[in-house]
């Protein structure tokens, strides 16, 4: 077990398969290929910078790209007929040719190439909660199995969709060992998230990996605010000093510190950009220093050494 600080990024991928049930959004072009190559790219060159990895949780249809989802259409249209409100922007837009921003296999091979770890965020982003029937989470499993072969790679680390955890032994069962942990839910969890975006002083620890029922979970982790509605009140400057907070105590206490967000979020609120590449600066700063590791989510397990079944570290 170490008692060096860890740090984790990971990165919700998802292109527009996380909007598929908001037409609003979908239907602005506001994230489109062009925008999602500017925030990939962005993101590729501040880890590159810092010789830093990332868990980058990819969903699959969005990896995988077009020619391999239509090569597959006869899935997605079956998911369509049990989940029909969140496929209906999806099956008209693919079948009338319409792939702007639908698609980052392009962004997918970067980061794998980069030697970055390749999770799934499901293979269409329909919520993998219990409450979604097991013949839909059926389906999506058939339906990354498919794609993971197109792709080349099948991963073992999951972070769910929405970020609600659902179905863990079938989803074992199809050979998945590790997932973020659900983030507090709800208004009062959206509340007490916006309150402390305010806190310059932030010394909080979060808990360290640890392992239950056979699974590896990682800590829910922090959100890096989106500068966007309520969330716009809060100063890139204040963002930036609660992150460099947390990482000094990580240090200071051997704790650890997860971070995550959806790379499209550097499009819809352009300000977080900046606290991104701000935090990531002094993240590298530590680790060169030797004060810190950067882990992907399953690297977080081997350097802790989670020890007891079901023990939140």
């Amino acid at each position: 077990m170490s008692n060096r600080a860890g740090f984790t990024l990971s990165l919700d991928c998802e292109g527009l398969w996380g909007m598929a049930d908001q037409p609003g959004v979908v239907n602005t072009g506001v994230i489109g290929d062009a925008s999602l190559a500017q925030a990939y790219g962005l993101i590729s060159r501040v880890l590159d910078a810092h010789e830093l990895k990332a868990t980058c949780a990819f969903v699959s249809a969005f990896a995988a790209g077009a020619e391999a989802l239509r090569a597959n259409l006869g899935v997605l249209q079956e998911l369509a007929a049990l989940s029909p409100a969140w496929f209906a922007q999806v099956v008209p837009a693919i079948g009338r040719g319409r792939v702007d921003g639908w698609f980052g296999d392009a962004y997918y091979a970067a980061l794998r190439a980069g030697g970055h770890e390749m999770a799934w965020h499901g293979a269409t982003h329909l919520c993998l909660a219990d409450e979604t029937a097991a013949d839909a989470v059926d389906l999506e499993l058939e339906l990354a199995t498919r794609l993971f072969t197109a792709i080349g790679h099948t991963p073992k680390t999951i972070v769910f969709p929405r970020n609600r955890v659902g179905h863990l032994a079938r989803l074992q069962r199809a050979g998945f060992e590790t997932y973020r942990a659900r983030a507090p839910a709800g208004f009062a969890g959206r509340l007490t998230g916006l309150v402390n975006e305010w806190k310059v002083r932030d010394s909080r620890v979060q808990a360290r990996p640890w392992t239950q029922q056979g699974w590896q979970i990682s800590p829910a982790g922090f959100f890096l605010n989106w500068p966007s509605g309520a969330r716009a009140l809060v100063p890139v400057g204040v963002t930036v000093s609660r992150w460099k907070s947390l990482l000094r105590s990580a240090v200071e206490q051997g704790g650890y510190v997860h971070m995550w967000f959806h790379p499209h979020n550097l499009i819809t609120a352009p300000a977080m950009q900046g606290a991104f590449e701000q935090t990531l600066n002094e993240v590298g700063q530590l680790v060169r220093s030797g004060d810190m590791a950067c882990l992907t989510m399953s690297e977080a397990h081997a350097h802790f050494a989670p020890v007891h079944e079901g023990s939140m570290g």
